[in-house]
């Protein structure tokens, strides 16, 4: 009887846990523990906190955020690696993540610490040396797909695997501390995308494949993974698909809002214009979302009938320039936009690419854009907007371009043709510098002249990128890190 009753209390006691801290149905079937390093035993994490001031401080000595700051700028006020340091910088670790190809993890570096991603796994790295300290992995077998990186507040580190399980996990241990089923994967949702955490809350995307399910937005607590509120982007009872929302949003903490991209429909229900105008379906749009109640407070359509699946899932820039505050935005349809996020009107729209045919025919640009999901980034010293760039159309060759584009008139200001293939999807890093670091389908990280474009630096890494540079400081040393292929490359001085 003794042994029952202790059966059944701990039945009501995981019932209880599972109610209360929001754990999954499947929860047993996620790792409960990391693998830690036995080498590295006596090394410890501090177990200081990441509070709401170090995010909205934006990086400096860290990088705490996929986008590196709120509004999604992609830029780091260092700069002691600058235009005169520049020749001096050198490798200084490589880490590699075995089994794994074409990462797209973009690091999240707190007091000395790198987590950095693939599919279902996280990674805790010593930031200055690249010793790993310990390493969670979902399941047994590591999934096929990939993931842009984690969020950090607290004492956790926030991750989603790719069927659609938020999890939270002790930032010293890496042990598991709940986890929430967000989408059925078994629907067609999967995840890819860094969380984006706000006050004491976690929000998500999800992707769809464009295809048999409608996207949405919501929002977690971090302390227990309940849910708070869900924005659907496509109405319920519409025929509606697609309308994902994969990629992370951006927050503007002075209106308590979140601004996120949201992409396109199934090729026939896009070319289909009354199914397009479905009233309240939000597809082809950024949308500003109430961050405390989920309440859409407005949103603006980019481009309609769209002959191509150029989705709208571009990261979405938040500046204030002069007296204005903006929403910039390189859109894979080939403009540039500018939105005035107090009148909420487009201010301008202009091509950035050369040639812009959305016709059925010889359409340009090609099929995967003239940018994709790779951050841009915006400098605060030169007030220039840099982006990736695929030039040309369809059935043509599609050299990739870093693009400097003055975000008041929409002229570029310089253009640097990059090498190799077009395979990759590098993003860009400014910094106070004056450098702007990127790469190449070469396989070559590039440090570029913010100013001018003049290529200053490179190395050869001898893989693909797919991933975004970041910049941090340990002990008073600025480093660059970037994934190439299945590896952190980290450089310094």
């Amino acid at each position: 009887m003794k042994n029952k009753a202790l059966v059944v209390l701990s039945l009501m006691m995981f019932v209880f846990m599972k109610e209360e801290v929001g754990l999954s149905s499947d929860y047993l079937n996620l790792k409960s523990k990391s693998f830690k390093n036995w080498f590295a035993k006596d090394f410890e994490i501090s177990p200081k906190k990441v509070t709401e001031q170090d995010l909205l401080n934006g990086p400096g000595t860290d990088w705490l955020l996929y986008h590196g700051d709120y509004g999604a700028n992609h830029y780091s006020p260092l700069s002691k690696i600058n235009r005169q340091t520049i020749r001096d910088l050198v490798p200084k670790w490589v880490y590699k993540i075995s089994n794994s190809t074409n990462l797209r993890s973009s690091p999240v570096v707190h007091n000395g610490i790198m987590y950095v991603t693939a599919g279902d796994e996280v990674h805790a790295l010593d930031a200055k040396n690249g010793q790993w300290l310990w390493v969670w992995q979902a399941y047994d077998k590591r999934g096929d797909g990939i993931n842009r990186g984690v969020a950090i507040y607290e004492d956790k580190v926030l991750f989603s695997t790719l069927d659609c399980k938020l999890v939270a996990l002790n930032k010293e241990t890496g042990n598991l501390m709940w986890s929430m089923q967000f989408a059925d994967s078994g629907k067609g949702y999967f995840s890819t995308m860094a969380p984006l955490v706000i006050k004491d809350k976690v929000f998500m995307g999800v992707a769809n494949g464009n295809d048999r399910v409608r996207g949405f937005v919501a929002a977690f607590s971090v302390s227990s993974g309940k849910e708070l509120w869900r924005l659907w982007t496509l109405p319920k009872e519409s025929n509606l698909l697609g309308a994902p929302t994969w990629l992370t949003g951006s927050y503007d903490f002075s209106e308590d809002t979140i601004y996120w991209p949201v992409g396109t429909l199934p090729d026939k229900q896009r070319t289909d214009k009354k199914l397009y105008d479905t009233p309240n379906a939000y597809h082809d749009s950024i949308l500003a979302i109430d961050a405390k109640t989920g309440g859409l407070k407005w949103w603006v359509r980019l481009a309609k009938y769209l002959p191509i699946d150029w989705d709208s899932n571009e990261p979405v820039v938040l500046v204030d320039i002069g007296q204005k505050s903006l929403i910039l935005q390189a859109n894979r349809n080939g403009i540039f936009y500018s939105i005035d996020r107090k009148s909420r009107k487009i201010v301008m729209e202009k091509p950035f690419i050369d040639k812009i045919n959305w016709n059925n025919e010889n359409t340009c640009p090609s099929v995967r854009g003239a940018t994709n999901w790779m951050p841009p980034s915006y400098s605060s010293a030169t007030h220039l907007f840099y982006v990736m760039t695929l030039e040309k159309c369809i059935n043509e060759s599609n050299p990739f371009y870093v693009k400097a584009i003055d975000p008041t008139s929409g002229n570029i200001k310089w253009s640097y043709l990059t090498r190799g293939t077009n395979i990759a999807t590098p993003g860009i890093l400014a910094t106070g510098g004056n450098i702007i670091f990127s790469s190449e389908g070469s396989g070559h990280i590039v440090a570029l002249d913010a100013f001018s474009g003049k290529k200053l630096w490179d190395f050869s890494t001898g893989r693909p990128l797919f991933a975004s540079p970041i910049s941090y400081l340990v002990d008073g040393q600025q480093f660059m890190a970037i994934v190439a292929g299945s590896d952190v490359f980290t450089f310094g001085l």
